[in-house]
């Protein structure tokens, strides 16, 4: 018998084997796992485990964020909240909105933040940054960077000449520039065309060039950029120039540029790129969003190709907002939808099944670009002063 006559206590928690105990952290939310680590002394030694980190975050779902007003005499959208597709759960995730997405982190103005962990760090110490285009992780250094583009102070026979740089986040470093995207040669048949396009051009080595990139105010990126095998691929335009839909990829490991053919779409209608299956894609709707077509980038051709048809479930809809259109994203690689009409967001999958909705009040929620996939992954730029 133990000293002091007191039987210790059969703790069950204890015989739990450490492969089923570690199947089962890895699956709980990020605030579960933190709350877990005070229990005893070898739970907060598995789950500080960069090993169980990983792991976690892997196991994580996609959070779809949602962008809405807490109250209506606001000028901008003041709340995000956080839809799980899998769960229907939805959450609040911060009272603010986010410039860039990656692993868990998400850039908020000049600052880089882990809603997970509520860790904050300065993007740069020496410079701040505008004109952001991603956020990516180096994969052969694990570094976290951001790419940007500025008004470059280099002469050039372009106008008002941009260039892009690349900072890594925690160094002391000061930004990288790197070599611009190649302009954008004009096609034949945008030349030939009797429509004006007001596309902004110039002449470069007797070729006529796009100066959209490299010139001025630079793009307009549209939606955030997919990150996929080693490249960020960024859908761009000229809203007041050039309606064509264009496609610029960089490979965030050589750290260059390259135009990638867009898919087939009508340059008045809406595309959105996303990822499917590993390989990048793209949705295209009319404005009244009553059907969307989606097509896949063939990796051996750089090709689109066609895939199918996703029909809106109009009348369905209509039950939750009788007038005017409304917006709708493909948030999955099954195809499901979030539609966003006022007072209501609707979850179909890909049939045009109503699968699941979540009330807004008298507010229209918008899905932004980014999407978030918790990590308590400790970063040493949030370890510095």
């Amino acid at each position: 018998m133990p000293r002091g006559g007191r039987r210790k206590k059969h703790d069950g928690l204890a015989s739990i084997p450490q492969e089923i105990l570690h199947e089962i952290l890895v699956r709980l939310p990020a605030k579960s796992v933190l709350r877990c680590r005070a229990v005893c002394r070898e739970w907060r030694r598995l789950t500080s485990d960069l090993a169980f980190l990983v792991a976690h975050h892997r196991h994580q779902p996609t959070l779809h964020l949602i962008s809405s007003f807490r109250s209506v005499d606001r000028l901008f959208p003041d709340r995000l909240d956080a839809v799980d597709l899998l769960s229907g759960e939805r959450r609040p995730v911060a009272n603010c909105m986010f410039d860039a997405s990656c692993d868990g982190l998400v850039v908020i103005g000049s600052r880089i933040y882990n809603p997970a962990t509520r860790q904050w760090a300065p993007l740069s110490r020496k410079v701040r940054v505008r004109n952001l285009v991603g956020l990516f992780r180096h994969q052969p250094s694990g570094e976290y960077r951001v790419l940007f583009w500025r008004i470059s102070s280099v002469r050039s026979q372009i106008y008002c000449p941009n260039e892009y740089c690349v900072l890594t986040i925690g160094s002391d470093d000061d930004p990288r520039p790197i070599r611009s995207p190649a302009p954008v040669p004009v096609e034949r048949e945008q030349m030939n065309s009797s429509e004006p396009t007001y596309v902004h051009t110039g002449v470069i080595q007797g070729q006529p060039v796009e100066l959209g990139l490299i010139n001025a105010i630079g793009p307009t990126f549209i939606g955030a950029p997919v990150l996929l095998h080693g490249n960020m691929y960024l859908h761009w335009k000229k809203y007041w120039e050039d309606r064509r839909h264009k496609v610029l990829v960089f490979d965030t490991v050589a750290e260059s540029f390259w135009h990638l053919r867009p898919p087939p779409v009508n340059p008045r209608h809406i595309m959105q790129l996303f990822s499917m299956d590993g390989n990048l894609a793209a949705s295209s709707s009319k404005d009244t969003m009553t059907e969307m077509r989606i097509f896949l980038l063939q990796k051996e051709s750089d090709m689109w190709a066609f895939q199918y048809r996703i029909k809106l479930p109009e009348m369905e809809i209509r039950r939750f907002q009788e007038q005017g259109d409304w917006l709708a994203k493909v948030v999955s690689e099954e195809g499901d939808l979030l539609v966003a009409c006022f007072g209501w967001l609707l979850h179909c999958d890909r049939k045009g099944k109503l699968v699941a909705k979540f009330r807004f009040g008298d507010d229209l929620p918008v899905v932004i670009p980014h999407v978030l996939k918790e990590s308590l992954i400790q970063h040493t730029f949030f370890q510095k002063d």
